[in-house]
């Protein structure tokens, strides 16, 4: 009985970190779970700036809040790592690897200016369109660089993300040659599926206009729609 009273402070002193760790996991659950839930609206600035209209965008997380649930954060370097992915395995050739990134259901969109506006629902599409952009011409020793700056997820829960960055697309044609193509926005949408995470969405805004893409044939129109833009100031050019 003589150590009752020192197993009792043992208990207490290890209930309060205990019960301050519990706090701080239930609080960090209910931050992991916080998402904005509101579309974006396109500002007076955005509204008249020339270009094809922009698909929807999503509001962007600006709280500044601090989460410390562990698995918040491992999921948030996995979403960051699957989105600068897009760039290096584009750019080095390793089209497998890249149509992995892709859901088998994922919503391709463009808008490109004095171009139009494409949708496409679903990989095999999306595919489709793309090995007619990258690869029908045959092998090329142009370089190109898809580079992403200021990525910021916009929004995060436990099996979504919304994430969004600046594009810079440079080609260097030439051992002396270096061009700048266009700039832009890519917009993503992921899933976590089975434990992994998955773009299901992917939304090119393109600031200038860029070499068409040819569009692919035989493909449903309920899969490929391609909507031209018709502006006045285009069909000067």
């Amino acid at each position: 009985m003589k150590f009752a009273p020192k197993a009792n402070k043992a208990v207490k002193r290890l209930a309060i970190p205990l019960l301050t760790a519990v706090t701080l996991a239930a609080g960090a659950t209910v931050a992991y779970a916080q998402t904005t839930g509101k579309g974006w609206e396109l500002t007076e600035h955005q509204k008249g700036i020339l270009g094809p209209t922009k698909l929807t965008m999503t509001e962007a997380d600006y709280s500044g809040t601090v989460n410390s649930d562990p698995k918040w954060m491992a999921d948030r370097l996995a979403i960051l790592n699957l989105m600068t992915a897009y760039s290096y395995l584009i750019d080095e050739g390793r089209w497998d690897q890249w149509y992995e990134l892709f859901a088998k259901d994922v919503m391709f969109e463009s808008t490109v200016p004095c171009f139009g506006t494409i949708q496409v629902k679903g990989r095999d599409g999306f595919k489709a369109l793309t090995d007619l952009r990258y690869l029908a011409g045959g092998k090329t020793t142009t370089m190109r660089r898809h580079t992403m700056g200021n990525v910021h997820v916009a929004e995060q829960t436990a099996t979504t993300a919304k994430v969004r960055s600046y594009m810079l697309i440079s080609s260097v044609p030439a051992s002396d040659t270096l061009k700048m193509l266009t700039t832009g926005t890519y917009n993503a949408d992921m899933q976590k599926r089975d434990g992994k995470w998955i773009i299901t969405r992917w939304y090119i805004e393109v600031d200038a206009p860029v070499a068409q893409s040819p569009m692919p044939a035989n493909l449903p129109a309920d899969v490929v729609k391609f909507t031209p833009d018709k502006r006045t100031e285009c069909e000067k050019k």
